[in-house]
């Protein structure tokens, strides 16, 4: 069981005991104490959980937790499919962006490559992507909000205006033969200055958001591959193919 596993686990223990220590973590787990140590210092880094004397508990803000494990643990094998796939288009000292995206946090948490610049407005992308050392991350700066652990607004996307991404990584909530919906008008705002300053752009999108649709649209402009798990409807297929969008579908390869 890897770190994002264990975490996944221990936050569903904390929804029932409210408080776990070091030492059940290692007992249940079977793990050593720094592992244990360095799974409690993730849980609180990321907000998920507060430290106490000998262990971690339940912060105050309960539905954090519960919006987070949901996300994380839905589609979670076929997400990080996606992620590892997407892991291989990026090599040493490139300029990256890494989206809001459950599917993009995956990525962040799995970089191997080195001398990385690494931009995200995430914060749980900010301190996935710092685990590697040897990669430099810059999280932008403006609105925070706290539910979604997101900076938004005119100070990101002008901050956006001086990068230039080798290859930008994005997420999405649908994806039609329309194009590709948001749940906010900022965000298509958002992804539209990513895609000004990218060379590259992905989409990674799991089949669970094919076929379906929210209140705001971007079109495949700019948008230079969709990463899948599963093969896409024909007639989407076809329409992203007249628009030269490469699609690249884990079953399909």
């Amino acid at each position: 069981m890897n770190q994002k596993e264990r975490i996944v686990e221990a936050l569903k223990l904390l929804e029932n005991q409210k408080t776990i220590s070091q030492e059940e973590l290692m007992r249940i787990f079977s793990i050593s104490k720094d592992t244990a140590r360095r799974d409690i210092l993730k849980l609180v880094e990321s907000g998920l959980a507060e430290r106490y004397p000998g262990g971690v508990s339940l912060p105050i803000l309960k539905p954090q937790i519960e919006s987070y494990t949901s996300r994380l643990v839905k589609q979670s094998e076929q997400k990080q499919a996606i992620a590892s796939a997407a892991g291989k288009v990026i090599k040493d000292h490139m300029t990256i962006y890494l989206d809001v995206s459950t599917t993009v946090h995956f990525l962040a948490s799995d970089l191997e490559q080195n001398d990385l610049l690494v931009v995200t407005n995430s914060m749980d992308n900010a301190i996935a992507a710092s685990q590697n050392e040897a990669n430099k991350v810059y999280l932008l700066g403006g609105f925070f909000n706290f539910h979604s652990r997101v900076l938004s607004g005119e100070p990101v996307l002008g901050q956006l205006k001086q990068f230039n991404f080798d290859i930008a990584f994005i997420g999405g909530a649908g994806l039609t033969d329309e194009g590709i919906f948001y749940s906010e008008l900022t965000d298509v705002y958002l992804k539209q200055e990513i895609i000004r300053n990218s060379e590259k752009v992905y989409l990674l999108i799991d089949h669970t958001k094919v076929n379906t649709k929210t209140a705001f649209k971007l079109d495949f402009s700019g948008i230079d591959a969709v990463i899948t798990d599963e093969p896409l409807p024909k007639e989407l297929m076809q329409h992203l193919i007249s628009k030269e969008v490469e699609v690249i579908s884990l079953k399909g390869l």
